[in-house]
Parts: structure tokens; sequence; C-alpha cells
């Protein structure tokens, strides 16, 4: 395909006319054209803002609360995580990225557990699978050594909770990335409230869930200028809502996310259903959602540091 003319959503609006690609450049007119090699409603590619591609082997669970699936050490991903072979889990990955790619994301960002080895997987089974991966790996030890090995193949390094860990190694690791000019982001108030004031003490470049947030939690985080990454199809796995309207009534950046792939396919079509399912058209209104969905994910990842 070479023209495509149509409804084109861009800067937050839709625009009628036609785009064309001439020399790998874009061009983007205000006018139809009726000889274009497709007609219809043109949206511009999404980033899937955060992915757990490496627990796409898990069959999809029963229902269980957040600190039995997925708390480190010991929640039910990590235990098999500890236990798939590599050529499982490539697989499984491989097969994710598809649905990434097919879905139209053109980059996504992942929080890889299992240290060196997990980002090594993932970068194996990126190969070629025509999206790009933004992986954020998360060291087995809190070694420096390792954390430094860790950031020279990784794009930083992703948190699971503050309250997964001691906070001075949380925030070794926080100050570990930003001194290699890497992304540092964390999981924050998913199931249950947390001290945004020692969150934001670590400087992230933006913070995962934040259903449990007050109005004070996130106006704190708009003052820091910190975007939020939602996730609700994983969410309403956990019977948990995110507060969409707080976040947008803060003045918040707010992107979407698939999260874990056990839970949901890493789709981020299937993510703005959800937002639609979940909220009432008076209460997120549509053009927020194509706007969360379309625009915001890609103004996320240019603001990351390295990229």
């Amino acid at each position: 395909m070479k023209s495509a003319s149509g409804s084109i959503y861009t800067e937050g609006k839709f625009i009628e006319g036609s785009i064309s690609v001439s020399r790998g450049r874009l061009r983007i007119s205000r006018q139809r054209n009726d000889s274009a090699d497709v007609q219809g409603i043109i949206l511009p590619c999404t980033v899937n803002c955060h992915t757990h591609l490496g627990d796409a082997f898990i069959p999809r669970p029963d229902k269980c609360s957040v600190e039995e699936l997925v708390a480190p050490p010991n929640g039910l991903k990590h235990r098999l995580l500890k236990k798939v072979s590599q050529e499982e889990q490539v697989s499984a990955m491989r097969e994710a990225l598809s649905v990434i790619k097919r879905t139209g994301s053109s980059h996504f960002i992942d929080f890889r557990e299992n240290g060196l080895e997990g980002v090594r997987r993932l970068l194996m089974a990126s190969l070629g699978s025509g999206t790009v991966p933004i992986i954020l790996g998360r060291p087995d030890r809190p070694d420096v050594d390792e954390i430094s090995a860790l950031l020279s193949v990784a794009d930083g390094i992703g948190l699971s909770a503050v309250a997964d860990m001691k906070f001075d190694t949380a925030f070794q690791m926080a100050d570990h990335a930003r001194s290699q000019e890497k992304i540092f982001a964390i999981h924050a108030s998913e199931c249950v409230r947390e001290d945004i004031s020692r969150i934001l003490d670590l400087r992230p470049d933006f913070l995962v869930h934040m259903v449990m947030a007050t109005s004070e939690d996130l106006e704190a985080c708009n003052s820091e200028r910190v975007p939020i990454v939602v996730c609700p199809s994983s969410n309403a796995f956990f019977g948990l809502k995110p507060p969409m309207r707080k976040m947008l009534d803060a003045g918040l950046r707010v992107a979407l996310g698939s999260d874990n792939a056990m839970l949901a396919g890493p789709d981020i079509i299937s993510e703005v259903r959800a937002l639609r399912y979940m909220f009432t058209e008076e209460e997120l209104s549509d053009s927020e959602i194509l706007n969360i969905a379309f625009s915001e994910g890609g103004k996320v990842l240019n603001s990351l540091p390295g990229l």
C-alpha cells in the first residue's frame, strides 16, 4: 500500500483527507483521494506502554489476588518463570509479539523479569518481529555489578513495587539508571495505596496502575510531570478499576498498557474496548479514550531518556 484516503486521526481529532508514502516519507493531505489504494478510517500506530511478555507461556489462571499471582518472589508467575525453558518462553513471546504487530503497535515497553537472562530471551524473541521493544530489566540481585551489566543491554529498569524491596535498594537502582541516562519505572498503588512521596523520591519516568491513588496523589504526580500507564483489562481481572476521571482532571498524561500476557493479549485495541466497557460516555468520552490510545502513548515514549 502506498496511499490511503478517508477519516484520518491526527493531533487529537479526525480530519478528512489522504496519506501517501513516497521515498520513505509520509505525507498527509486534507483532500480525499478517490483513487487511493485503500479507503477507510486511518489510525496511527499505538505504543503499548506496559507489557509483561515473559509470562505469555502461562495459561490464563483462575481468579486470585494480585499478591497470589504476581507478587515476587513467591507469586504463581514468579514460581513458573523460574522453571520455564528458554525454548518454551521464547516461542510464547514470539506469538505475543505477532499480536502486538497485528493489532497496530509499533513499540512496546516491557518489564522483563529474571535479570540478564530475561532480557536476552526477549531480545531473541523480538528479532524480526516488526515491532520495537523497549526493555526494562529487573536485576535478580541488588548488586551494583549486576545492575550495570543489565543496563548495558536493557533500556532501563522496571520494578514491581516499593513494598517488594528495601527503599534504599529501589533508590540505588533508580539512581543507577539515571546515571546511565536510562529509563526507570515502577508499579504503584495497584491494589493498596502506597506512599506517593517516597515513590516520587525515586524520580520515575512513569508509573504503572495507580488504581488506589487519591486525588492528592495524582496531583503530586502531575506536579512532577510523571505520566501514568493504566491497564484496564488486567485491573478488571483483579476486580479493580483505574480512576480515569481523577487522573485526567489532575492534568496527568495517561497512556495504555496491556500488562501480563497471561491475563490479556498485548492488544491496545482490546484495552480501548475495556475502557469503553468500564466507563460511561459521561465518565470518559470517546475523544478522551482515543487520545489516550492513539496520542498519549507516543508522547510518553518520546519523553523517555536514552531513546
